[in-house]
């Protein structure tokens, strides 16, 4: 969805590893992600789309997936410093690409395995029909987020179960070894 935002991402090498872990470092951040429960994460499979780690169910690839996830992180800077900015900067990406009237619209919040809030918004009306969540997660000097897109409604359903597992999995390795502050 985002790919024109120039993300730096970098993750520990993979390849495709079914119901396998992986770490995502980069400049000030570093997170894992557990694949769900019936799917590959694979960090060779959308590299040439500029998504370091994919996610997609057995039984497929990463290009002829029914659903996928990806996971993305966006440095704070410049317009987007909070998760409602980021919402704000997809939303005129999917316009500037070609989507008449994209929406967003806040679900919920689901907790990490290690405490963090991920926020979870749904996008409607991109030009390929797709139906997409991300769950975004705001971290100290990025957004760290995962994506699930959809080719149809009824394959974007099916495959919010492993989204939201995924999601669930998150942990931040940087807040996890900062020692805590002595009062």
């Amino acid at each position: 969805m985002s790919t024109a935002l120039g993300f730096l991402l970098t993750a520990a090498p993979a390849d495709s590893i079914l119901e396998g872990y992986t770490v995502i470092r980069g400049q000030g951040y570093a997170f894992e992600l557990k694949a769900p429960r019936g799917w590959y994460l694979d960090d060779a499979a959308a590299r040439e789309q500029g998504v370091n780690v994919a996610f997609f169910p057995k039984g497929y690839a990463w290009d002829n997936a029914p659903a996928v996830c990806y996971a993305r992180v966006r440095t704070i800077g410049g317009d987007v410093k909070r998760v409602e900015d980021q919402v704000k900067d997809t939303l005129r990406n999917l316009h500037q690409n070609g989507a008449a009237n994209p929406g967003a619209r806040f679900i919920r919040t689901i907790t990490t395995q290690d405490a963090s809030k991920a926020q979870v918004y749904y996008f409607s009306g991109d030009r390929f029909g797709n139906h997409e969540a991300a769950a975004y997660i705001q971290a100290k000097a990025s957004i760290q987020f995962v994506t699930l897109s959809a080719r149809d409604e009824a394959a974007f359903r099916n495959a919010l179960p492993a989204f939201e597992s995924l999601v669930s999995s998150y942990e931040d390795l940087i807040k996890a070894s900062t020692p805590a502050e002595v009062r």
